[in-house]
Formats: structure tokens, C-alpha cells, sequence
């Protein structure tokens, strides 16, 4: 009986990671595929939270992107109130960018979640808001009660370049029971894992290319100057430009009032 038992064990393991497999074809690789071909940045970053969401059964997503020093809010949705705001949807973030340091002591500030996140580059899971020690969710008690919503558990997942730098944080909320609806922890994942790291690298390949065209733009910006100066002097050191002026002057002269 005790073969028979770890017999059904092994079968019972090996079919769970089937499935697994299963998924990662079905869903991961196909996200992975479609954020490697996305062009429109905005629509990047949605699509990273809409399947980040789905991946995860989560009910709500945040995305950050790093930007001097502070997580400026880039992406935010809520699928049960029927929220959106940020990338294509047109509707402006208007809360104000995480700080990762006091602008005053420099301290690091490590009572937010998701720039506790981002500093040390970490992920954070918080099985539930409100029993959580060592962070501060007073804004989300606050928004709780302004909404009548209830923000349970929470995922902060950093997003790294190929050098491990972080360039972003993607905040979950609210993981939900696929078959009761009820709210529960994020569970560890690794299909979600590998969508973090197809994201991540969709994600950090976009801004490497963005900050290339920049660059680029001010090369070509300074060489047109460049060209116009060396135009404007070929123009002044020729004879003709140089009689023209003497010209002028002349005509100048004979105009000017007598005295």
C-alpha cells in the first residue's frame, strides 16, 4: 500500500507539472511573444499588468517606472470597480511619484512596499494589508474608506534591466480564489515568474531603444547647428557678402540725419 501510495504521489506530481508546462505554452509564451512585438509604449505597460492580473487571478495593478529617484505611477486598474487610468486609456494619474529617499535626511524609505521593493530589489508579498507590520498602508486604509473597497493582499515584484538595475515596480492586488471569488495570498509562481522576467525584458529593451532615439535626436539637433554655423560663416567670408555689407553701410549713412 505504502508503493501503491508514493507510486500515486509521483503520477499525481508529474501530472501537476504537465500542467504547469501546459500553461506556460498556452498563456506565458504567448504574453511573452506579444510584449516582444508591442511598439506602442503605453500599450506595453498595459499589457504587462492586464496579464500580470490574469496570470495571478489578481483583482488590481499598479505600475511604477523609475524616474530620478522616485516610482512614478504609469498604469493603474482595478477589474471589480471597473477602473482604468494611465497608458491608452487617455485618464491622467494624478497621484504624486513614490519617493525612494527623504528629500531631506536621504533616509531610504522603506515603509511603502513598493519602493521597499524597488530599493532592495526584492519582491514583497503581504498576505494581508491590514495585519502587516513595518509598512505603512495608511493611504490604503484611507482609500479603503473613501471607496468602500478593501485592499487584502498585495505582490510587489521589481522590474530589472539586464544589468539587475531596477527601472520599474509592478504592484498586484487582491489575488482571488479562481472558484470561490474570496481574496487570499499571492502564491509563489514560477509561470508568473517567467512573465515578470518577459516583461521585464520587453520592458527594459523599449526605454534602452526610447533613450537611443534621444540621443540620437540630440546628435542630429547639434549637427544641423553645427552645419548652420559653418553655412552662416561660408556665407560672410565670401566677397559678395562682404561688398553687400559695405553697401549697406553706405546707404545707411547717406540716410542718417545731418548734425
Amino acid at each position: 500500500m505504502g508503493q501503491l501510495g508514493r507510486a500515486f504521489d509521483q503520477m499525481a506530481r508529474q501530472v501537476a507539472a504537465r500542467e504547469r508546462r501546459l500553461m506556460l505554452l498556452r498563456k506565458v509564451i504567448p504574453a511573452g511573444v506579444g510584449l516582444a512585438s508591442e511598439k506602442d509604449f503605453n500599450r506595453l505597460l498595459e499589457t504587462i499588468v492586464v496579464e500580470s492580473q490574469v496570470i495571478t487571478n489578481a483583482d488590481g495593478g499598479t505600475l511604477y517606472l523609475l524616474e530620478d529617484d522616485q516610482l512614478k505611477f504609469m498604469i493603474m486598474r482595478n477589474t471589480s470597480m471597473g477602473f482604468a487610468a494611465g497608458g491608452t486609456t487617455g485618464k491622467p494619474i494624478s497621484l504624486p511619484p513614490l519617493r525612494l529617499h527623504d528629500e531631506q535626511t536621504g533616509e531610504p524609505n522603506h515603509r511603502n512596499i513598493a519602493t521597499h521593493a524597488a530599493l532592495l530589489g526584492e519582491t514583497v508579498n503581504i498576505p494581508d494589508a491590514y495585519a502587516a507590520e513595518g509598512f505603512d498602508f495608511s493611504g490604503t486604509r484611507l482609500y479603503d474608506q473613501r471607496t468602500g473597497y478593501h485592499s487584502q493582499s498585495f505582490l510587489s515584484i521589481p522590474l530589472e534591466n539586464d544589468d539587475r538595475q531596477v527601472i520599474g515596480v509592478l504592484q498586484l492586488i487582491n489575488a482571488q480564489d479562481p472558484e470561490s471569488g474570496r481574496v487570499v495570498p499571492f502564491q509563489p509562481d514560477e509561470i508568473f515568474e517567467t512573465l515578470v522576467l518577459l516583461a521585464s525584458i520587453s520592458l527594459a529593451a523599449t526605454i534602452r531603444q526610447a533613450a537611443l532615439r534621444r540621443e540620437i535626436e540630440i546628435l542630429s539637433i547639434a549637427i544641423d547647428r553645427k552645419k548652420q554655423s559653418r553655412a552662416v560663416a561660408e556665407i560672410t567670408e565670401t566677397d559678395y557678402f562682404r561688398n553687400l555689407t559695405q553697401k549697406v553701410r553706405a546707404l545707411r549713412a547717406k540716410r542718417s540725419p545731418r548734425s
